[in-house]
């Protein structure tokens, strides 16, 4: 007897809805893991890649600060010397061949001792406040920015406050501190570098993908994350590296301060026994003599040109000239060495 037909079909269709359940069961499961892995790999990259970021962010913002600290330093110490000595000296006149190969009027000379001195007062200031009186980012903003710069706009008594607010309104500057800004973002490296709210984010959001990721759907908004994420990967990249050539800058020019403050140091106790030996008037001294005291002028110069030197602008990105500045000054000072 034949079966009837219709149990026939339905039983058929039953292979068949089972049939498709277990491929659906199966691809679900092929994008759920897919999606995991995904997400798991993306996290992996851009931990690493943030985890580097903020290295970087805390290395750079020591050695700003530290080159900041050196800069008072220098002044309220071996500035404050030469100053302080050179101006009892009388008669001083640079107008000679054998002395130097320029001409140096005595109105350059009455200029250097008067900025010179004023920078020295504003360091001693910040000093004898103490360095912790400085809000975040003021010591950066001295190391980053040159002395004229963060001391021409401030008398006596507001050093403190405005090297904090050039600290606050620099982007850079800003952000290695810990300061947040109004805009969501910063410019740095040339200004092809804007993260916006990325490098202030504390974890990357990807969890929420996970769950419930058994469909194509959620595959396929993964693999749209994942784009995302990695165009926010190579940003951090490029800010990580941004910032290395901030920090491999600030520590050329501080190896460079150290040196000639230490070779300074030396000219400035010769001029002071010379003082002590011959008088204070220039014109009685021999040919040797007024040399060591140009050559203590002419330390001061330089000096003042790294103190001077700035090494980020107003949007916070890498002055180029600043290598070709450290090509110049370690020239010099080769001259004061020989």
């Amino acid at each position: 007897m034949p079966l009837p037909l219709i149990p026939i079909i339905v039983a058929g269709a039953s292979v068949v809805s089972t049939a498709i359940a277990a491929k659906k069961g199966t691809d679900s499961y092929r994008n759920m893991k897919e999606t995991k892995e995904i997400a798991k790999d993306l996290e992996k990259a851009y931990s690493a890649a943030y985890e580097k970021f903020e290295s970087q962010k805390v290395a750079t913002n020591l050695s700003l600060e530290y080159y900041g600290e050196l800069k008072l330093n220098i002044l309220d110490t071996t500035m404050h010397q030469f100053v302080e000595t050179f101006q009892q000296i009388k008669n001083v006149s640079f107008d000679g061949q054998a002395i130097t190969e320029e001409f140096v009027a005595d109105q350059d000379i009455e200029q250097l001792l008067v900025v010179m001195e004023k920078q020295v007062v504003e360091a001693g200031q910040v000093l004898k406040a103490g360095i912790a009186s400085l809000a975040s980012g003021g010591l950066a903003a001295m190391g980053a920015l040159g002395a004229t710069t963060t001391f021409a706009a401030a008398s006596t008594g507001t050093t403190i406050a405005t090297l904090s607010g050039i600290a606050a309104q620099n982007a850079t500057l800003a952000f290695l501190g810990g300061g947040s800004l109004a805009a969501g973002g910063f410019g740095i490296a040339g200004g092809t570098m804007v993260l916006g709210g990325i490098a202030l984010a504390p974890a990357l959001a990807i969890g929420s993908l996970i769950f419930s990721a058994s469909t194509e759907k959620k595959l396929n908004e993964m693999y749209e994350r994942k784009a995302e994420v990695e165009v926010d990967i190579e940003k951090l990249k490029s800010a990580t590296n941004a910032m290395q050539a901030i920090k491999k800058t600030t520590n050329s020019l501080m190896r460079l301060a150290t040196k000639l403050q230490n070779l300074f140091d030396i000219k400035i106790v010769q001029m002071k026994n010379l003082i002590k030996h011959k008088g204070t008037d220039f014109s009685k001294y021999s040919f040797e003599e007024q040399q060591l005291i140009y050559i203590n002028y002419k330390a001061a110069v330089v000096v003042k040109e790294i103190l001077n030197t700035t090494l980020l602008d107003s949007e916070g990105t890498l002055i180029p000239s600043v290598k070709a500045k450290i090509k110049e000054l370690k020239s010099s000072m080769k001259e004061l060495e020989g």
